[in-house]
């Protein structure tokens, strides 16, 4: 059997290099905020047509494509790898117990980084079977459970 953290770190690393070729831009990995780690912290700018505006790294610096009417927005992904299909998907493994943990670090981190009023949204990405399957907005603050039960 596969050790869980390895296949778990392939996972992010997987995940990462998918969000960038879609245009995200990278701001931290692995962060803990309010005893949550968060796997992937990244921002994208959404056009008015719903797209992602792709930023490209020119010599170091970030070189902002046209933003006329284009959403900043700071995404929290969870990352749920698979090497088979016993425990369900990855999905299905964020609990709302673990929604509710997400949601407290994501505020955490938009008031550490003085965006409170910027606009969030919560993915997840499933890594399995040679196939990365983002789901955009997959929870948001009002699944959240803070207790176990």
């Amino acid at each position: 059997m596969p050790n869980t953290k390895a296949v778990g770190n392939i996972g992010e690393e997987l995940a990462a290099r998918y969000l960038e070729k879609r245009g995200y831009v990278m701001l931290e990995r692995n962060a803990e905020y309010a005893g949550c780690e968060v796997d992937i912290i990244c921002e994208c700018f959404i056009g008015e047509d719903g797209r992602i505006i792709p930023q490209k790294k020119k010599t170091g610096f970030l070189r902002r494509a046209k933003l006329s009417k284009a959403e900043k927005l700071t995404v929290f992904c969870e990352v749920k790898t698979r090497y088979g299909d016993e425990y369900g998907t990855g999905a299905e493994a964020v609990t709302p117990y673990k929604v509710g943990r997400y949601v407290t670090a994501a505020r955490a981190f938009m008031s550490q980084r003085f965006r409170a009023n910027g606009a969030v949204r919560f993915d997840i990405i499933e890594v399995g079977d040679g196939e990365i399957n983002h789901i955009e907005n997959a929870f948001n603050a009002n699944d959240a459970k803070y207790a176990k039960r």
